[in-house]
């Protein structure tokens, strides 16, 4: 009874945890603390690209006095939009299309047309690498979808598909700064790379990225092993190694808004306070979390259950970050990295009375419609549903089975992504009596 009091109290949190890691109060305690580095007087323009656009332009338009007809919204289909009065252009995610050309042309127009000399705030958020595409020839906008569609199915890490999208792109890797270097520009990131990737977000429009063509054709023959399109081939053969092109003195840099790490600050304040939490003993287990989901639950879990196995205080285990999923089936379920992580960590810790929470900060885990997880571990001590659980962790329909037992958590798009929370719960156990 008192994991069901308590999985009732954290779902009940969530709206505050999703509010706090809302790009408005991020933005706004970041520029209270970092005030923005000086820009030639006058007015302003904005351009925001990615999952957290729509509400990045509403706060830096009002942080920086930006009239609406300045400004301009990339940002996914489904995606909270900015005030009716900002323009914006929806595109596609995870993967490109036709839209993602448009956008690049959207982007070209709106910074042309601009008075000469007027500054650009950019404002970048996780999700904007799909959005906006611009290949190098030969390679084309099918070609790219291919290879990012099987890289992704690897299980490969965020940071090497946003390497491989600054090889095929003359928009990433620096190409927007490069675009805009006649203007003074301030760029802002929203981090959803573990670490201290934040520059990777986006694919790195605004930042210059040394590359290594070959290097990188390795790298993804590790992955990929065949079926790499011959112009992707090509085009890494060509590209030598070599410092990465020089940016404009005046493409200022005004931080990192949020990242990984913001996950556990904010779970500290919404969910710690919630009793008994405050009184368990608290292992941060990571901020870097990465891996193929279901492994990193079986390790995790192994840690958890040796760590427990000595005393019985219980304990709270929290890590952030991003783990993988590869599809190993043509016929996948529904399902996300987040769910898989969650469904691993509880069939491992069945003897465990656990209460695991993951949650994916933008709201959208994969295929699944659920943002994540709030299930305890001991609905698997019967062998139906264990064996009902591994077979949908084998199959990737991890959201299929939280959804047919009520364990998944929906929140719709946040307009925030900073990543996954992990929470693992183990209660007190009681205190066994002595007899006589």
């Amino acid at each position: 009874m008192e994991s069901e009091d308590l999985r009732a109290r954290l779902l009940a949190a969530i709206p505050d945890y999703m509010a706090e890691i809302a790009p408005g109060p991020l933005i706004r305690h970041h520029l209270e603390k970092n005030p923005a580095p000086p820009l030639p007087t006058g007015p302003k323009a904005l351009l925001s690209l990615g999952k957290a656009a729509g509400a990045m332009t509403a706060s830096f338009a009002e942080a920086f006095g930006i009239d609406p007809a300045a400004t301009l919204s990339i940002l996914p289909e489904g995606y909270p939009p900015p005030p009716p009065s900002f323009p914006l252009f929806s595109g596609s995610h995870p993967l490109p299309d036709r839209r993602s050309l448009e956008a690049f042309l959207r982007i070209r127009d709106f910074t042309e047309n601009l008075p000469d000399g007027m500054p650009l705030v950019v404002a970048l958020s996780g999700g904007s690498s799909s959005l906006v595409v611009h290949p190098v020839p030969p390679v084309e906008l099918e070609d790219k979808v291919l290879i990012s569609k099987r890289l992704m199915e690897s299980g490969a890490p965020i940071e090497t598909i946003n390497a491989l999208r600054i090889h095929l792109s003359a928009f990433k890797g620096g190409g927007l700064a490069r675009m805009i270097a006649s203007r003074p520009s301030l760029t802002y990131i929203l981090s959803d790379i573990p670490g201290d990737g934040a520059p990777l977000v986006g694919s790195s429009p605004m930042f210059s990225i040394p590359r290594d063509g070959p290097g990188m054709l390795s790298e993804l023959e590790f992955w990929v092993k065949d079926g790499i399109p011959d112009p992707v081939r090509r085009l890494l053969l060509s590209l030598p190694p070599g410092p990465p092109p020089a940016l404009p003195s005046h493409a200022l840099f005004g931080g990192v808004l949020a990242s990984s790490k913001t996950l556990i600050a904010t779970m500290k304040r919404v969910f710690l306070p919630i009793p008994p939490l405050s009184e368990l003993p608290l292992h941060i287990l990571s901020e870097e979390l990465c891996g193929e989901a279901r492994e990193v639950g079986r390790v995790l879990a192994s840690q958890i259950r040796w760590q427990t196995a000595t005393h019985l205080k219980g304990g709270l285990w929290a890590a952030s970050g991003e783990t993988t999923v590869t599809l190993s089936r043509t016929d996948p379920g529904k399902g996300g990295r987040t769910l898989e992580l969650a469904l691993s960590l509880a069939l491992s810790l069945q003897k465990t009375s656990a209460l695991i929470l993951s949650l994916a900060s933008d709201g959208a885990d994969g295929n699944s419609g659920l943002a994540g997880a709030l299930l305890p571990s001991d609905i698997f001590h019967t062998k139906r549903l264990f064996h009902e659980g591994q077979e949908a962790l084998s199959r990737h329909d991890s959201g299929g089975f939280l959804e047919r037992h009520g364990l998944g958590i929906k929140t719709g798009p946040s307009g925030t992504n900073l990543n996954d929370l992990l929470m693992v719960v183990v209660l007190p156990s009681p205190t066994p009596r002595r007899t006589s």
